[in-house]
């Protein structure tokens, strides 16, 4: 096919309606969550990513504990006797959203018949699994934890004590769950370098779900998680909190270990989707990278460097932080260096796809108007 034929083919699957700024009345390529103009959100657009959750009364409880779980009968043993063994003299309850093959809900039911098990017959993603939670949830604060987490006795307290503190929103950093593995250590340090238990309390834009809280208005304000931008739904949801003038508090001291993939084909896989979905984020919300992901070409002529890039940026951040990681396991920079090439793969994946339909079961994809 000639160089035109493309071009014609690409523009027709590309072919958008566009939108109007509610506030300014400027016209832009939809989908942005965002008026390029004056950062109005798009209504119709925000409606259709944050689905609305039914209000409810606070109360029963001082705080609800949601565990979304897919086959995690590995780690789920530990990650409930942890929260069964918090030191925490108000009450409070477990529910676990499963939607296991792997006998995850039979582990749930007859080792802890104390947590509220919501079983669903087919795979669920996270945000959904939040969702449905948060719907039953009798907690006036609404805490976070995966399924192959462990919190510490302290994790609850300090969560209800920093809410009581006067922040909405609580998060806290990320440990290590399976130190042995390099591939593990290269999961860690992708993922998680900027909320590693080092510094001083902070405001900061972004904490992952599996180490944070929210006071229950929160959702009745902005509805609930994204449910089709697994596994960067939080990001989603935090940046439209940010938009909105909501900052998370971060405190270090709050801490889980995170139980990661430690098979070299799941981390590698894992890395790619994370990179397609970030694509597809910053194309929504034109954060940084966004003119990356929003030009396709760019982003495949920056795809052998970027690995580069984000690789040296993470270094430097352990190596001002958490030198003996890197002083400790030099091959596991390595390995995270392959992991990026696979994210930039997936990115530059993200880029070239396309925006807002549910095609592939793992996040919205584009399609013409």
């Amino acid at each position: 096919m000639s160089g035109v034929g493309v071009w014609r083919r690409r523009r027709e699957r590309y072919r958008l309606l566009g939108t109007e700024c509610p506030r300014c009345g400027s016209r832009f390529v939809a989908p942005r969550l965002v008026c390029p103009t004056c950062r109005a959100e798009v209504e119709t657009l925000s409606g259709e990513v944050f689905p609305v959750l039914a209000p409810r009364a606070d109360g029963e409880v001082a705080a609800s504990i949601i565990v979304p779980s897919y086959n995690a009968a590995a780690t789920i043993r530990e990650t409930l006797a942890s929260l069964r063994a918090q030191d925490c003299p108000e009450p409070y309850e477990v529910i676990v959203v499963d939607s296991s093959d792997d006998g995850t809900d039979q582990i749930v039911a007859d080792t802890f018949p104390w947590v509220r098990l919501i079983h669903r017959p087919r795979k669920t993603d996270p945000g959904t699994a939040r969702n449905l939670g948060i719907a039953r949830a009798r907690g006036k604060v609404i805490a976070c934890l995966d399924a192959d987490c462990i919190a510490p006795a302290d994790w609850l307290g300090r969560m209800l004590a920093a809410q009581r503190a006067g922040h909405p929103v609580v998060g806290g950093a990320v440990e290590n769950g399976n130190p042995g593995s390099l591939v593990a250590w290269a999961g860690f340090m992708g993922e998680f370098r900027e909320f590693l238990p080092v510094g001083s309390p902070r405001t900061v834009a972004h904490v992952p779900t599996c180490n944070i809280s929210y006071h229950r208005s929160i959702f009745d304000r902005f509805g609930g998680f994204p449910t089709r931008f697994y596994p960067q739904e939080d990001l989603l949801y935090h940046w439209r909190l940010a938009h909105h003038g909501v900052a998370i508090w971060f405190d270090p001291r709050i801490r889980v270990r995170h139980v990661h993939r430690s098979a070299w084909g799941d981390y590698l896989a894992h890395q790619q989707r994370i990179g397609r979905i970030t694509a597809r984020v910053l194309r929504l919300t034109g954060e940084e990278g966004a003119f990356l992901a929003r030009s396709p070409l760019l982003a495949l002529a920056a795809s052998p460097l970027l690995p580069l890039f984000k690789w040296g940026r993470t270094l430097g951040v352990f190596w001002s932080r958490a030198p003996a990681v890197l002083r400790s396991r030099p091959l596991a920079s390595l390995l995270l260096l392959m992991g990026l090439y696979a994210w930039v793969a997936g990115f530059v994946g993200g880029a070239w796809g396309p925006p807002l339909h549910w095609v592939d079961g793992e996040g919205l994809t584009w399609q013409p108007a």
